[in-house]
């Protein structure tokens, strides 16, 4: 359903904003910009994301591994070579 007809948004995209991380309806109206045209639709979309700040989550949170990862990086290798030369990238007019 469009809670916003004057910039076409639906209470789909809203819902998705908030599972984005859009906890206000400033952070709904920077997204979308809904409300600066007329402003009809903001009780609506106040009311909807308030709804879905207290619904719980559909996505479960993320728990942490058991035991932490180690990954061992080898240093890279040293070369008896020296470095090539290069021309400069940038000049100087003083």
């Amino acid at each position: 359903m469009f809670l916003c007809i004057c910039k076409s948004i639906s209470d789909t995209q809203i819902r998705e904003a908030v599972d984005q991380g859009a906890r206000t309806i400033g952070d709904i109206s920077a997204r979308f910009g809904v409300g600066v045209e007329c402003g009809k639709c903001l009780d609506d979309i106040r009311q909807l994301l308030d709804a879905c700040l207290l619904a719980p989550p559909a996505t479960p949170p993320a728990t942490p591994p058991a035991t932490p990862t180690v990954v061992e990086v080898e240093p890279p290798r040293a070369t008896n070579e020296p470095a090539p030369q290069r021309a400069a990238w940038f000049a100087v007019d003083l």
